[in-house]
């Protein structure tokens, strides 16, 4: 194993490339340098451009000096990685930074066939920082400065390689001073797997579409492990399997026996499905688990003669209901307080002739309606004023709630202090939550639009409800079934009887996807269709929007609908 290579006369490879751009699969190698060093001496180098797939961009040529000319009949990118692999045969890898250098030679290297590159890998940046915290700067320029290096980087892979061998040579000293003796030593004193049981997995993300979406990883049984979205699927997968054992993440790495992706042209769509499929399978390694979630509704039950307000997870559907807000735990908090503050009845029963026994009433914290204490004009008008803090006046509220926090502190009842901050919290939680909730059920319904790469994304909204997710292709046969899928979910989105709907009363889930689309309509501001007439006239208002009319007809090979020519 590579982990025994004995610091003092073991074999290493210090390596670095150059490339196009920042991300394996889409930007290209286009220089590999590399410097062998057994006992202690260098013995052999390692330099080659690599001819890439694309234009080197000015950018890179600015900063390497290598133009296209350069590489034109450079080795291809197979016979430069097999070559390389060659040479750093049997020698424990060294990088400075190695999961930029790693992260395309891992992925060159599966794409080549060959197995993942040997573990450990060491890096000199994570050996900088532990070596020396107390310095700020820990780039290849400044290290070498500081162990003066004869070589010095210049942003050319065998001059950089170069560089970071002799840093890596002038901090043995440190690391044999230290009781460090092999490389497996130094791979977890910087957080780095000392064996390659992760490397071995990047094989599973060859495939992965590096493009925006949605991921999941699976145990050997098909469980979903964590689940995530990222903007590029592959590059995010695979920096999984670069973290350390240390890691929280390792655990669901060490399991993952499966990676499935499903690429998103929306950016919206990627948050709905990731939401949804958290609540569907709760993965044990996500710490923001949609499941359990559920919406919270007030009700008064107007029956009563003495109403009360209690908190319900479904929307009553007798009595008056207040809501939907988004946390259970904050309407109870917030219910609790009004109650107390506006001497209402702490209990739900029906109040009979001969009342039971409450301790409340020994208590003294309830109105005690029950045995005549409390006059039903005197307590309308209490009810009346609890009302209004979720109509509007909770400023007031607030204020008092403020007052009697300092209070608190003062006469040094810090309990109760915290009970009052806690209580402030959930007043803000449930009053900004419930103005949204207004703000987006009041809208009739609208269609977000989205398109990326030849594809569209409409998400029909309905009284704040996510109704209906189409997406398809923009060319030919693509564009028609993507029109015939819109107008059949619009009709049904749309239809008289949904429109007629209880806004208000909302699952768990569809209010977690209200808040989604109101923060993703806030920060992204979309293209928009709003419903002003029918859901054929939406249909063809989104169609018109991501292929315009005049453009339909050559694309489909027939003539727009009617009612995108109106």
């Amino acid at each position: 194993m590579l982990g025994d290579t004995r610091l003092k006369d073991g074999d290493f490879v210090a390596v670095d490339i150059e490339t196009t751009g920042p991300v394996p699969g889409h930007d290209s190698i286009i220089e590999i340098g590399a410097v062998r060093v057994s006992n202690g001496a260098i013995v052999g180098y390692f330099a080659t451009l690599v001819r890439p797939s694309t234009p080197v961009p000015p950018a890179i040529v600015e900063l390497t000096g290598i133009t296209d000319e350069m590489v034109a009949d450079a080795p291809s990118v197979t016979d430069a990685i097999l070559a390389f692999r060659a040479f750093s045969e049997g020698a424990v890898l060294v990088a400075h930074n190695h999961r930029f250098d790693m992260g395309f030679l891992d992925y060159e290297s599966e794409r080549a066939g060959c197995s993942p590159i040997p573990r450990p890998v060491l890096d000199t940046l994570s050996l900088s920082r532990r070596l020396h915290p107390a310095e700020r700067r820990h780039n290849l320029r400044d290290v070498s400065v500081r162990y003066g290096t004869s070589a010095a980087p210049t942003h050319r892979a065998l001059a950089d390689a170069l560089a970071t061998a002799e840093v890596f040579a002038a901090m043995l000293d440190e690391l044999l001073a230290m009781g460090i003796s092999s490389a497996a030593d130094v791979a977890r004193m910087c957080g780095l797997p000392a064996r390659g049981d992760f490397a071995c997995k990047l094989a599973l993300t060859t495939d992965l579409p590096d493009a925006p979406g949605v991921f999941a990883l699976r145990d050997e049984h098909g469980g979903v492990l964590y689940l995530a979205r990222a903007r590029r699927i592959r590059s995010r997968v695979r920096s999984f399997f670069y973290r350390s054992p240390d890691d929280p993440a390792a655990s669901a790495v060490a399991r993952t026996a499966e990676v499935r992706a499903f690429a998103c042209t929306s950016g919206l769509h990627a948050q709905l499905l990731e939401s949804r499929l958290k609540a569907r399978y709760a993965p044990p390694f996500n710490d923001d688990n949609e499941r359990g979630r559920r919406a919270a509704y007030i009700r008064v039950d107007t029956k009563q003669a003495f109403p009360t307000l209690t908190v319900m997870t479904r929307r009553p559907r007798t009595g008056m209901a207040i809501g939907p807000f988004t946390n259970v735990w904050a309407a109870r908090r917030v219910v609790t307080a009004v109650r107390e503050h506006f001497g209402l009845r702490m209990c739900g029963r029906r109040l009979s002739g001969s009342p039971a026994e409450c301790a409340h009433r020994v208590s003294s914290s309830c109105p005690r309606p029950c045995i005549g204490a409390v006059s039903r004009e005197e307590y309308g008008a209490r009810l009346t004023a609890a009302l209004a803090v979720f109509e509007g006046g909770h400023a007031r509220f607030k204020a008092t709630l403020q007052a009697l926090r300092e209070r608190a502190a003062m006469d040094l009842r810090y309990e109760d202090a915290i009970v009052y901050r806690d209580t402030l919290k959930a007043l803000d939680r449930c009053v900004s939550g419930l103005e949204i909730v207004k703000a987006a059920t009041s809208a009739r319904g609208f269609a977000i639009v989205e398109k990326a790469g030849g594809e569209a994304t409409a998400i029909l909204v309905r009284h704040g409800r996510v109704a209906a997710i189409v997406r398809g292709g923009l060319d030919g046969e693509g564009l028609a079934r993507f029109e015939r899928r819109l107008i059949a979910a619009a009709r049904r989105a749309y239809a008289p009887q949904r429109m007629a709907e209880d806004v208000h009363d909302l699952s768990g889930r569809q209010l977690r996807e209200l808040f989604i689309v109101d923060t993703y309509r806030r920060h992204v501001r979309p293209d928009e269709v709003p419903l002003h007439a029918g859901p054929d006239e939406l249909a063809a208002a989104v169609l018109a929007l991501v292929v315009p009319a005049d453009e339909q007809a050559s694309v489909t090979g027939r003539e727009a609908p009617s009612s995108a020519r109106r």
